[in-house]
């Protein structure tokens, strides 16, 4: 997620914006927004949809998945969707919760859990989920129906 760091602050700074204001508008400190900008932190899915909705663009190209910048009307994240779309694509690859824990570096319990809903993962944790599948973050989480990254498959 290297590209994060370029890619908030390319949005911000083509908005003439500073990281206080992007911190208001996400209700948090500018200490912790400049951590999230400068990926020491992960910026939290709730938050990562705010600033995708705030600059217009899709979750996939506000982490750095890829270079096609298409215009979003406002979205969503649809938990529920997230959740079935999770399971769907663990049973489609013929994974068990276990071996795709392993192949993917998470616990076996904590996969279960956001399959389950009884956790939401950090964006981070969504990012390499959809990088293991190849799908767009956008349609993990419910705000597309596509499941090309971007629209295309042009950065994995």
């Amino acid at each position: 997620m290297r590209d994060i760091e370029i890619r908030f602050k390319e949005l911000r700074k083509d908005r003439n914006l500073l990281q206080k204001d992007i911190a208001k508008i996400l209700d948090m400190l500018e200490d912790t927004y400049s951590k999230c900008e400068r990926n020491i932190n992960d910026i939290s899915l709730e938050n990562c949809n705010k600033l995708a909705n705030f600059y217009d663009v899709s979750i996939d190209y506000l982490l750095g998945l890829t270079d096609t910048n298409i215009k979003t009307k406002y979205k969503k994240i649809n938990l529920k969707l997230f959740q079935k779309r999770l399971l769907t694509l663990r049973k489609e690859n013929q994974l068990t919760q276990q071996k795709l824990g392993n192949l993917i570096g998470f616990r076996q319990n904590t996969y279960a859990n956001y399959e389950k809903g009884n956790i939401v993962p950090t964006t981070l944790k969504v990012y390499y989920i959809a990088i293991f599948y190849n799908v767009s973050i956008d349609y993990l989480v419910g705000r597309s129906n596509n499941k090309n990254i971007g629209g295309l498959y042009d950065k994995i």
